[in-house]
């Protein structure tokens, strides 16, 4: 006679195989996690090191730029991320536009409408300015009536402490204005030398970790009332009642408070939106607030807080100004982070402190 199982013998091995399913899962979930990790600081160090190359071919580092001389939307110009194309294996996408002579935008700002000729090259994703831990859609609707593809690597424009009052209260972060030179590394139409990092290329930040928004803008919906993950990728909009200060070192007034992101009920989600325009909010970070902040990012036309964030618990991935790569934990203090954003701040950070 044939041996059979039976049904209660099928029930003990369906079980046992259900129990080692639960067991290995955790262990799957984490070296998923590390393997993520890893290619996320795999592509920082891409970065930082195109920037280096960059830097050897043209005596300076990459800088956003402004849109060629006689635009109406002057500050619509080009990110980092388009000029080190070449230096990250991206030559044919790069060969695809002409900063110096094709600006992005045409028409008046605030919402010109987008170069059409740009439109394959602006919604082509880049696998290195994307962390493979951040689900996201990588293409958004951007101003301008044309998709973007996006990035998950900002550059550092600064320490966010205000423009416009860095005097009489310079302890007030207030966001960067990209139009004007920072403490950071880039800005419109920067020329910054690794000579010129006083403070020293391992204590100063080139590139950190964004989470990517979430491609929707929400209304009427007051923070406490997001869904944790919007908490994370959405930033408040504060341009009403306030004006763009169109003098060096610019900002916004009156300047921003903590209250515009925590009262706030009208949010944005294109953060991280676009690696070829260069825009704080598309791929720039200040270290106006700390990595991870419970605070949400806030914003009034176009300036303000932009954090480092990312999908990894406890902290973001950055890459400094030497080339190497750390991980930052949300614990840093914020005189330690904002002293990592400066270039010559004189601030003292120790490897301990970070």
């Amino acid at each position: 006679m044939r041996a059979a199982f039976t049904l209660i013998e099928l029930l003990v091995v369906i079980a046992i195989i259900a129990i080692l399913i639960g067991l290995l899962l955790p262990a799957v979930q984490k070296v998923r996690e590390a393997a993520a990790r890893m290619s996320d600081q795999n592509n920082l160090k891409q970065l930082a090191l195109a920037c280096h190359n960059f830097h050897s071919a043209n005596e300076r580092l990459p800088g956003y730029q402004p849109a060629p001389t006689g635009s109406s939307v002057a500050s619509y110009g080009y990110s980092v991320h388009a000029f080190i194309l070449p230096y990250i294996e991206q030559e044919p996408l790069g060969r695809m536009f002409e900063p110096n002579t094709q600006q992005l935008f045409f028409g008046s700002a605030p919402f010109g409408t987008f170069n059409a000729a740009l439109a394959s090259t602006a919604v082509t994703p880049v696998k290195t300015f994307l962390n493979p831990a951040d689900g996201q859609d990588p293409v958004y609707a951007m101003s301008g009536g044309a998709p973007h593809a996006g990035t998950n690597y900002a550059v550092n424009i600064g320490s966010g402490l205000d423009a416009n009052d860095a005097v009489n209260n310079p302890a007030r972060s207030n966001g960067t204005d990209l139009r004007f030179p920072s403490d950071g590394l880039f800005w419109s139409g920067s020329r910054v030398r690794l000579t010129d990092v006083a403070d020293g290329t391992s204590n100063t930040l080139m590139m950190a970790d964004i989470l990517r928004g979430t491609n929707a803008s929400v209304t009427g919906t007051a923070y406490a009332a997001l869904a944790p993950e919007q908490r994370r990728r959405l930033y408040a909009s504060a341009s009403a009642g306030r004006s763009a200060v169109g003098t060096a070192p610019g900002g916004l007034n009156p300047v921003l408070k903590t209250a515009d992101a925590t009262a706030a009920t009208s949010w944005t989600g294109n953060r991280g939106g676009s690696w070829i325009w260069g825009q704080p909010y598309t791929n720039g970070f200040n270290a106006a607030l700390t990595p991870n902040s419970s605070t949400p990012d806030v914003a009034g036309h176009g300036q303000g807080w932009f954090s480092a964030r990312s999908p990894f618990a406890g902290g973001v991935n950055v890459a400094l100004a030497d080339g190497s790569v750390r991980f930052v934990r949300d614990s840093i203090p914020i005189a330690v982070w904002r002293g990592l954003a400066t270039r010559a701040g004189g601030e003292v950070t120790g490897g301990n402190d970070f």
